[in-house]
């Protein structure tokens, strides 16, 4: 259950190598941060990187689907 204000949030796994993991959880230790945290905050690097935001909860209420791609085209089934 969510906290209030607190975003909701999804569950995804990903595969990183041994290595990248393993200096991630230490990062994760050494900051007192929770590794998805540390995650969460790497990928609003990357998405600022690439000129991208986060759309805010106005616009995911009004049915804003930012980002999303056609799934068939994603699989590789576009038809």
């Amino acid at each position: 259950m969510a906290r209030e204000n607190e975003p909701e949030r999804k569950t995804y796994s990903v595969r990183l190598r041994t290595d990248t993991f393993d200096s991630l959880k230490h990062l994760a230790v050494d900051e007192h941060k929770p590794l998805s945290r540390l995650l969460e905050e790497a990928a609003g690097d990357l998405l600022a990187k690439y000129g991208k935001t986060i759309p805010t909860d106005d616009q995911h209420d009004k049915g804003g689907k930012r980002g999303r791609r056609d799934k068939r085209r994603h699989r590789g089934t576009a038809k």
